[in-house]
């Protein structure tokens, strides 16, 4: 397997060129985020300030359900916005991997219209704002119970929803940032080894763990699981990495090099250059 060839140096290397690669898009990423965050806050509290409470009981959970109930309705509204908010954060993470990573190892120059970038920057983009969302209704929800038990007049609810959007926003930023910054990639080298199996060539995959790895997970199975099979899933389920927040891990796709490959078939109007160092005398055509 690939991992046992290559010596730790060049794993660490493979993983600090990807986390440079990713060094802008990720702070493009980041201070979108926060943007988007910032535009959330105020459509946020604009419900609130808006929220019908006179219709609502004297019952905490009923004035609950009320405000975030205005709240929602808001947070949808905004999410054609948010989705074009983190878009160019996206493209940037998704061209760096195409430049750095995918058919670049083979000497091909990809495109995001080779990668079919737009429908998944449009499925996965109202994904992830969805996602968002749900977290930040949770997260006011809680604020909210917790004001009104406190006795909190209407000025003071609106100052605890945001203080808790300040507290989580950078956080929530970085963290969105670095994640989705690696969906991206881990996007572009599989749709790019899909190219290479389209052509002909029989592709397998490996889980790379990041150096600052801190502790035994699930993420050390799918390294170990070594190569397999490109359409074939990871011991945890996943397809690719990364498998939660801050994950950094990596994944690389190669012609399998125990199978017989069609070395000389052109991918994308371009013959693929031999990776890893092979011996073209080795990598016949099948």
């Amino acid at each position: 397997m690939i991992a046992e060839a290559l010596s730790d140096t060049l794993a660490k290397t493979l993983y600090l060129h990807r986390t440079e690669a990713l060094r802008g898009p990720t702070n493009l990423l980041e201070r979108d985020a926060l943007a988007m965050f910032r535009m959330q806050a105020w459509d946020c509290l604009m419900a609130f300030s808006l929220a019908e409470l006179t219709e609502a009981t004297r019952k905490d959970d009923k004035k609950v359900a009320v405000i975030m109930a205005a709240i929602s309705a808001a947070l949808r509204a905004g999410m054609d916005r948010d989705t074009l908010i983190l878009k160019p954060g996206l493209v940037a993470a998704l061209s760096a991997a195409l430049v750095h990573a995918g058919m670049a190892k083979y000497g091909i120059t990809g495109t995001l219209d080779s990668i079919a970038a737009e429908k998944w920057l449009a499925a996965h983009g109202a994904e992830l704002v969805s996602g968002i969302n749900d977290f930040t209704r949770q997260r006011m929800a809680a604020v909210l119970a917790k004001g009104l038990a406190a006795g909190d007049t209407a000025e003071a609810l609106a100052q605890r929803l945001m203080a808790s959007f300040d507290t989580l926003s950078i956080d929530r930023a970085r963290k969105i940032a670095v994640t989705e910054a690696s969906k991206a990639w881990s996007y572009a080298e599989g749709q790019s080894a899909e190219l290479m199996e389209k052509a002909g060539y029989m592709m397998v995959k490996e889980w790379l763990l990041g150096p600052m790895h801190p502790r035994f997970d699930i993420c050390d199975h799918n390294n170990q699981a070594g190569a397999i099979p490109l359409h074939r899933n990871f011991p945890s389920g996943d397809p690719w990495p990364p498998q939660h927040p801050y994950c950094g891990c990596s994944v690389i796709t190669y012609p399998d090099p125990n199978r017989q490959q069609p070395w000389g078939t052109p991918v994308l109007g371009a013959i693929p250059t031999i990776p890893f160092g092979r011996d073209q005398g080795d990598a016949h055509a099948a």
